[in-house]
């Protein structure tokens, strides 16, 4: 076994292939069971890699086999793999293991594959089902840009909006969600947003991939262009050039990306404006830079703090005048700027450190100083605290107003003050206006955070909601279940179903009009929530704040005490909750337990109120005849009787007397309808020694209900536990055919009927099968008619058939005849004829490819023969296994099961053979299982058979067999 793995190791797949069938094929085999599975992994891996598909997929049923159930995932991880080589879809099993029991991160790459197939195929609304469940699983947040394409690609582009917002200044996903800000304001025309996002992104995304920054350039260039803004269309072009000049140099090319230190110094300042200096501006025209200035302070978001926001501000602004320094001093906070070279450092002063310098000076006397050093009476530099030196020639200090000093220091001769005068001024009176802004802005900053810090306290659980999404507070996520920010549909969800409507349209009221109120009361979860709304308006738009209360234990209380009562206020019978205290007594002794249900046809034609009435007379009738034992409402039309007998005649007769004296006495409530009661009985400790009520309740509701379902007019029954035994299987075989459906985990199953007269496959019968169960597909099909499955059941079939032959036809170019089963019911279901062709319609299948076996009795009248023509007018085949139905309808074939040989039986079979060829329709005989059948049916001349002498196909195998004999 080593010895395989160090050759698959280095990739001698054909020799792992011949060794390990060597392998196999010893007796050394059977010794390494611990290894079995680990060998047919080499081997599918092998067979893989030398496309030997039948073989891959051999050994992958064998692997799964193999498998501990804990461990079965792993064998659809190679079925994957497999389908993944083949070319065929593979986003079901995807799905389908996505469900299944397997590790968190295999679990988050699974969602994630499957989110990249949905984008791929534009499938966005699945794509925004799966985000919920990503959520709780991924918490790096990689399904970012999934759900953001998802969103644009359904035109959700307020929720887009919130979710870029959110995370533009994420670590990760800034640039993804900046890039869908890009589109969002390129959609709607907002240049003052584009030029924002401009300086904010559009020179920061130089170590992205070239992809992502020929995307980001070309979204750019195009904007520019469509507004004439030459300068920037032809940087952004040139920049795009660029990209696809280096392209072409590296192409065929994979090198790892190093960011040195080099590389990181040459990367584009953030300070880079929207706007471009014109090289024939002169100092001594102000105007035009100042205009240029105050625009770009406008520019720079107000998310910054004020150090970097004067940062970025004074780098643009030396880009027309050249200077040594700058100094800013605020007043009220004593906090002094020193901006130099592209670096800014703040300081916080008392005023023994600028008491004696220019800065003191001009802030009280509120008059502007220009001139030399020399010149100043208390010749003290500020950031050194001594005399300035010779390399500062020349000095501008403007007061801003009450809000600080701005002093410029210039390393070069000044000969006329005058040059720089207006162009400073102009610069003060733009930095006043920012130490302003950010004085109201600190302000307004407190007052929302101290609205946030309510907001946030657990106080109260809370939500404010605007019409696209809600925020909930701190107390009120963990009383809902929710995240932070969410939309409403993601709360409603929540909602019991039968309070959604109401809750929905008490929310459209309110966002109606401001300052309305409401309080609703519902279910949420397990939790029964009151909610208090009110709606205010904000910036002409309407918010919703509510209040949430959990009234789970009050509500649970009230219960409690429901349940503690022992009478049924509605009939004055003893109620559930007494007969459970009473049950602990009852199974101590020798008696017999009743459920008896009564003529509840009734309801519909009567209503509720009369139907009630008419049990409460039923209870009193029942409680009167059973003097000797004690009578309970069991639920809604429900009896439970108790006697203390147990002996099988003595509780027959009482049983036939309590129907009888039913029957005789004629009801008050409606007099010419009977009560015709049901009854289930359990004669204990006779039958059973159960001690558990709620297994002794489960006992009779069985039975009940298998007797309403016999044919026969039977009014009670006594249990047996074999019902017990056969109910609870078929109810395990439904509720896993009802998983195996929601989930896709049915297998497509194909008989073969045989044409013995040219030796080849006439059609393929198809069939469903529970892989996991090895239950025969009538037994199947029998328990889904007993429990009302069988039409969506024979529905699911055909769907998967069409599904099937869209798959064969997309990988091989092929189709093949497929013959259909399906029970007379679903046949003669109005919908049948619609679904049909609506899914023709949806996998593109010709008509011809799909053919109908109707099984069941002969159809009574001619009222369904325009649905069977619609049929066959389409080019549908129609087959029977009914001899009157073949001779009555335009049938195309009729299928009789084989018979133990006698003469009489042949020649009916000839005979029918004979009248069938002079109609155009064909004779199938099935069951088949030996040559010495198929030898009888051949020498009676007829053509066509199949049974268990011809082996059935899995739909894959026959999808295999069928390509592979294309590319022979």
């Amino acid at each position: 076994m080593r010895l395989l793995e160090v050759k698959f190791e280095l990739y001698m797949f054909k020799e792992v292939i011949d060794e390990g069938k060597v392998f196999e094929a010893s007796k050394m085999f059977s010794n390494e069971l611990s290894h079995v599975e680990k060998f047919y992994y080499l081997m599918f891996k092998s067979a893989i890699k030398l496309n030997l598909f039948e073989m891959a997929y051999r050994y992958i049923q064998k692997r799964m086999e193999a498998l501990p159930v804990s461990k079965k995932y792993l064998g659809t991880f190679d079925l994957i793999e497999f389908k993944k080589s083949t070319n065929q879809s593979y986003i079901q099993d995807i799905e389908v293991l996505i469900k299944d029991v397997i590790p968190q991160e295999l679990r988050l790459e699974l969602v994630k594959e499957q989110l990249n197939i949905y984008i791929k195929e534009k499938q966005y609304d699945k794509v925004l089902e799966v985000i919920p469940q990503v959520k709780k699983i991924d918490i790096t947040h990689s399904y970012i840009p999934f759900y953001m394409e998802a969103l644009f690609g359904l035109n959700q582009f307020d929720e887009l909006k919130n979710l870029a917002n959110q995370y533009k200044d994420h670590p990760t996903y800034k640039f993804i969600a900046s890039l869908y800000l890009l589109k969002l304001y390129i959609k709607d025309n907002d240049a003052h947003r584009i030029a924002i996002l401009d300086a904010d992104f559009g020179s920061q995304i130089d170590n992205e991939s070239p992809e992502f920054q020929k995307e980001v350039y070309e979204l750019f260039r195009t904007f520019y262009q469509s507004i004439k803004n030459r300068l920037m269309h032809e940087s952004y072009s040139k920049k795009l050039k660029a990209i696809l000049k280096e392209e072409k140099k590296t192409k065929n090319k994979e090198p790892e990306i190093v960011l040195t230190n080099e590389k990181i110094s040459q990367l584009p300042n953030e300070s880079q404006s929207v706007f471009v200096k014109s090289n024939k501006q002169t100092l001594n025209k102000s105007l035009p830079t100042l205009i240029d200035l105050f625009a770009y302070a406008h520019q720079i978001s107000d998310t910054r703090n004020i150090r970097e926001y004067l940062r970025l501000f004074l780098i643009k602004a030396e880009e027309y005048f050249k200077f040594k320094d700058i100094v800013i001093f605020s007043i009220k906070d004593e906090m002094l700027y020193h901006y130099k070279k592209e670096r800014l450092y703040d300081k916080q002063l008392d005023k023994s450190s600028y008491f004696n310098t220019l800065i003191y000076e001009v802030s009280q006397k509120g008059v502007e100083f220009f001139g030399q050093p020399s010149e100043l009476e208390k010749n003290i530099n500020i950031l050194t605290q001594k005399p300035y030196e010779e390399d500062i020639k020349y000095i501008y200090a403007f007061p801003l107003f009450d809000m600080g000093v701005l002093m410029i220091h210039v390393d070069h001769d000044v000969l006329d003050p005058g040059t720089y005068f207006d162009y400073i001024n102009g610069l003060s009176t733009i930095i006043y206006s920012i130490l302003r802004d950010e004085e109201k802005n600190t302000k307004l900053k407190q007052e929302t955070h101290f609205w946030q810090r309510i907001f946030d306290a657990k106080i109260f659980d809370m939500r404010i909601m605007d019409p696209y999404y809600s925020t909930y507070n701190v107390s009120s996520q963990a009383l809902l279940n929710m995240e932070s920010h969410a939309t409403l549909d993601m709360f409603i969800r929540n909602i019991a179903i039968h309070e959604v409507k109401n809750y929905q349209m008490k929310i459209q009221k309110l966002f109606q009009k401001s300052g309305q109120s409401d309080e609703i009361v519902y279910m949420y979860q397990d939790k029964q929530i009151r909610e208090k709304l009110v709606s205010i308006e904000n910036k002409k738009e309407i918010h919703i704040i509510s209040i949430f209360e959990d009234l789970t234990e009050y509500y649970e209380e009230k219960s409690r005490l429901m349940m503690e009562a022992t009478v049924d206020f509605e009939t004055s019978l003893k109620n559930l909750n007494a007969l459970n205290k009473e049950m602990t007594e009852y199974v101590k002794d020798k008696g017999s337990f009743m459920l008896i249900t009564f003529n509840d046809a009734i309801l519909p034609i009567y209503g509720y109120d009369v139907t009630l009435k008419f049990f409460k007379e039923f209870g009193q009738r029942t409680q009167k005849f059973f003097n000797d034992g004690d009578v309970y409402r069991f639920s809604t039309y429900q009896l439970f009787v108790y006697i203390p007998q147990n002996d099988i005649r003595s509780v027959t007769k009482i049983i036939k007397d309590y129907i009888k004296y039913l029957d005789q006495n004629q009801s008050v409530v409606i007099h010419y309808e009977k009560f015709l009661p049901k009854i289930s009985i359990i004669r204990y400790p006779v039958v059973t020694e159960e001690k558990l009520p709620a297994n002794l309740y489960r006992y009779l509701e069985v039975s009940l209900d298998y007797l309403k379902r016999q044919l026969n007019d039977e009014s009670y029954i006594f249990f047996e536990y074999q019902i017990y035994e056969n109910e609870v299987f078929e109810q395990q075989v439904i509720n896993y055919l009802n998983q195996a459906m929601d989930q896709n985990q049915l297998s497509l199953m194909f008989h073969q009927i045989i044409d013995i007269k040219r030796q080849i496959v006439w059609q393929y019968e198809s069939s469903i099968a529970l892989e996991n169960l090895n239950i025969d597909s009538k037994y199947l099909l029998s328990i889904a008619k007993k429990r009302n499955r069988l039409f969506e059941l024979e529905k699911y079939h055909i769907q998967m058939v069409f599904q099937f032959l869209s798959i064969l036809e997309k990988e091989t170019e092929r189709l093949i005849k497929i013959t259909i089963p399906v029970s007379k019911e679903t046949f003669l279901d109005v919908n049948f004829n619609p679904f049909v062709f609506g899914l023709a319609q949806k996998f593109m299948i010709p008509f011809e490819f799909i053919r109908f076996k109707v099984k069941g009795e002969n159809l009574k009248g001619n009222q369904h023969i325009n649905q069977i023509n619609e049929l066959i007018q389409a080019g549908i085949g129609l087959d029977t296994t009914n001899v009157d139905m073949a001779l009555s309808y335009p049938f195309h074939a009729l299928h009789l099961d084989m018979k133990p040989s006698d003469s009489k039986w042949n020649a009916y079979l000839k005979m029918l053979k004979t009248v069938l060829d002079e109609n155009n329709m064909a004779l199938i005989i099935r069951d088949i299982d030996d040559n010495e059948q198929k030898d009888m049916v051949e020498s009676l001349g007829i053509q066509y058979i199949e049974g268990n002498l011809f082996k059935r196909m899995h739909a894959d195998k026959l999808f295999m067999k069928i390509k592979g004999s294309i590319q022979s």
